[in-house]
This record gives structure tokens, sequence and C-alpha cells, in this order.
């Protein structure tokens, strides 16, 4: 999933909101060079070039005092320079704060937040973030989120939500066709629904009384 269109509309706000104060930076002989590096950062961002982004959005981010959404674009910027933990660390301090957003936005913040946790092995954590981005996101961004809470479920051996989000997942991919990687992902899919029916099975015939079974 790709954010930077859906937090194009609030980066040009956080444009504007730096020109409004232009003057008065420059009645205080302050240099009027952060609407620039804003534009910079936001230009940066659209490009991907996270690391450049980030860097400019961590100097505003020390010089004023800047609202949740811009927190959440830190957060996003670490996500996608594979540091985790710092991603965690500034979405889970907004999580409360964007459901005034847009909702395609806020799926953005939760699938990077989610993910984060998951890569950190915190699954418990990832799960609400991701059941959160399935209520916000379109139905054909569903299949990832879907798929990967199938793992955090079998990762805490509990087998039959873990089978039953592997089989929603199959039906989303199957249904929205082909990604990259697409083949692989179903073929894993199938062994993991597959490995769960079997732990169920297994679980279920300890479980069962001895002159229960005929």
């Amino acid at each position: 999933m790709k954010p930077r269109h859906y937090l194009m509309i609030g980066l040009v706000t956080l444009v504007l909101l730096f020109g409004q104060n232009s003057p008065v930076d420059a009645i205080h002989n302050r240099p009027i060079n952060d609407k620039d590096r804003l534009n910079m950062a936001l230009e940066y961002f659209q490009s991907e070039k996270y690391h450049e982004a980030l860097l400019l959005f961590q100097k505003l981010d020390q010089e004023y005092l800047l609202n949740q959404r811009y927190k959440a674009y830190i957060g996003v910027c670490y996500y996608h320079l594979w540091k985790y933990e710092q991603a965690c660390l500034y979405l889970d301090s907004v999580m409360s704060s964007i459901t005034v957003f847009a909702p395609h936005e806020q799926s953005v913040y939760y699938y990077a937040n989610a993910e984060s946790h998951f890569q950190l092995k915190q699954y418990e954590a990832a799960i609400p973030c991701y059941e959160k981005m399935l209520n916000v996101c379109h139905d054909n961004e569903k299949a990832d989120a879907l798929y990967r809470l199938g793992f955090c479920y079998l990762f805490n051996k509990d087998w039959e939500n873990a089978l039953e989000y592997f089989e929603s997942a199959r039906s989303y991919y199957q249904h929205y066709g082909y990604k990259p990687g697409l083949k692989y992902r179903m073929a894993q899919i199938e062994n993991m629904i597959n490995g769960c029916k079997q732990q169920i099975d297994q679980s279920t015939s300890t479980t069962l009384p001895s002159d229960s079974i005929k």
C-alpha cells in the first residue's frame, strides 16, 4: 500500500499553515525557510525518498508544536525505512487521534503500525491495528491484512482464528486477482490452512472422552 496519495491533502494543509505563519516569523527575524522545507519534505515523500523526508520532518518537529497527523507522517517514514521500533513509537502515539481523518488515510497509518509490530514479532499489538485497517480500507486491499492476521493467530497457536483468517485471505486474493508473488502466496496459504486443520483435529481428538470415539 502506497501512502503518498492519501497523505497529500494533509501535507498540503501543513504547507498552507506554514505559509500563514511566515509573516509572524519575519517579525521575529526568524529565517523564512520552513515552508520551503515542508515543500521539499512533501516532494521527497511523494518520491518515496523517506530518509530525506524524515530528516526535514524531524527538523520541523524540533521547532514547532505539530499535530497528530504530522507525527503519523514521521511514523510512516520510519516504517518504510525498516526502523520498526521508531515507527511504532510514533504511530502508537497517534492511534487514538486518527479517527477524525478520512478512512483511507486512517488505513495507511493502521497498516504501517500493524506491519511494524508484526516485524517486531509483537503479534498481540499488531492484531487490533490490522482489524481497524480492515474497517476503513477498500475491499481490494483487505487480503494482505487478513493474511497477516492469520499468521498473528498462528504464532499464538490460536488455530481456529488463524484458519478463519487464512481462508478469508484466500477468498479475497482469488476474487481480486493477480499481484506479484500471488502464486507462491496462495500455495503458502493452502499449506497454512491444512496445517491449522491438522492442529484443530489433533486438539479435538485429544480432548474427546475415550468412550465417545467410535
